[in-house]
């Protein structure tokens, strides 16, 4: 046992995930906080719009990132040659600059017809959450690459500013009474705006963007990758974040308060795989040898018992943390919050998993497993929200992670015995 602790702590790819997990965790905590304050002072009713702007702003990110993110964690994380990486984040950049602008203007033109279909109050927080959600996909953007590169600890320190902003202005809202949804929106998205400009000031000085190069065989191994990972990442997005807009759509605004409620205190799981994919996926793709992949799957199955562990242990507390956090107004929300933290603790679970995909070469992966999920919630919600209520909600995300987990497994079966040839 001592001999498996020294080798632990001597594990560089422990460190950097122990660092961004504390990192990413305690951003989440401070966001919760701030989250926290903001239902408390609103209430289930008037936080239902604020929520389903911040669903749409959590949708438009992974439009906005296009699966340009697992393009990075690909081929920056497993590449050393800085003219080879200076390629690939030229083309990127140049790429999401477009996509940002179509997006938004989308956004803007279509945005009286996305308020009507939401049933949203308030028809200005569509348009508002187009344009202030492009700070944070660049940001992310900026993370993603800063991890590709191995520079973990500006990563994980730059991550917490945002979070800290996100609680100072919940704080000064709360004290003030101050419920204009619209200035809170809009404070919470741009908090994002001084870790972009210091990713950007302490990025590797050597990273010079060419927009003006062609660079056609890295756009043709970009291309070939986006065909896959863009519709995973927006798949994704939508996935996550697509339960509330439903609720909006055919549920009451109480209800659907409940359900952002519930579903922000689930929130830091995700955080959490969200942090161990950004430091697994780009170590992963450097593994060549079966050697590697054996050492690291074995790693892996730990994770799963430690969630599985996670999800017991957090069911006697489940009731305590509605009125801990969220208040007494949320109490409804009991029994779906366990229902999110088992799809929370599955996604943990899963992310080693995945990780193994951005070393094959099977690309499709990541569209199928995608594609099954996106299948699964949209007839969860579209079909059985309107009859059963939130609980078809929370189980058609339960039941999607549990098909992710189990298509994984095989799928990552199958291009083992390919890859190494058993």
């Amino acid at each position: 046992m001592l001999s498996l602790v020294a080798k632990l702590r001597q594990s560089e790819g422990l460190k950097h995930s122990a660092l961004t997990i504390f990192s990413y965790s305690f951003a989440a905590g401070f966001s919760a906080l701030a989250i926290i304050l903001i239902s408390r002072l609103l209430g289930p009713i008037y936080f239902a719009d604020l929520s389903v702007a911040f669903s749409l702003s959590l949708i438009l990110n992974r439009l906005n990132d296009f699966g340009l993110g697992i393009v990075i964690q690909k081929y920056v994380g497993g590449e050393w040659r800085h003219h080879k990486i200076n390629k690939y984040l030229s083309l990127i950049l140049k790429y999401r600059l477009i996509l940002s602008i179509v997006i938004s203007l989308f956004g803007l033109i279509f945005s009286g017809h996305i308020a009507a279909y939401l049933q949203i109050s308030n028809p200005l927080l569509i348009p508002l959450t187009f344009i202030t959600s492009l700070p944070v996909t660049y940001f992310e953007s900026a993370q993603i690459t800063l991890q590709s590169l191995a520079k973990f600890k500006l990563a994980a320190y730059n991550y917490l500013l945002p979070s800290i902003i996100k609680f100072i202005m919940a704080l000064i809202v709360f004290y003030l009474k101050i419920t204009n949804i619209e200035l809170i929106l809009s404070i919470y998205l741009l908090s994002t705006l001084p870790s972009l400009i210091i990713a950007e000031l302490f990025k590797p000085k050597w990273i010079k963007y060419q927009f003006e190069q062609l660079f056609l065989k890295e756009k043709s191994k970009i291309i070939s990758l986006l065909q896959h990972s863009a519709f995973a990442m927006i798949a994704m997005g939508i996935i996550d974040n697509i339960d509330i807009l439903f609720a909006k759509h055919y549920l009451s605004a109480y209800e659907t308060g409940i359900l952002a409620g519930v579903n922000r205190i689930a929130m830091l799981l995700y955080v959490v795989a969200y942090a161990l994919a950004n430091v697994l996926n780009p170590r992963v793709a450097n593994y060549k040898k079966i050697t590697h992949f054996n050492a690291f799957l074995k790693k892996s199955i730990g994770i799963v018992a430690l969630a599985v562990l996670g999800f017991f242990l957090s069911l006697p507390f489940s009731p305590l943390l509605i009125h801990w956090t969220i208040g007494p107004q949320y109490v409804a929300g009991n029994e779906i919050l366990v229902v999110l933290l088992a799809a929370g603790f599955l996604s943990i679970a899963s992310i080693p998993f995945v990780a193994t995909f951005y070393a094959f070469k099977n690309n499709s992966y990541f569209s199928t497993s995608a594609a099954i999920q996106l299948i699964i919630i949209f007839i969860g919600n579209f079909y059985f929200l309107p009859k059963i209520g939130l609980a078809a909600s929370v189980y058609t995300k339960l039941i999607s992670k549990v098909a992710l987990l189990l298509f994984t497994w095989i799928m990552l079966w199958k291009n083992y015995k390919k890859e190494f040839k058993i």
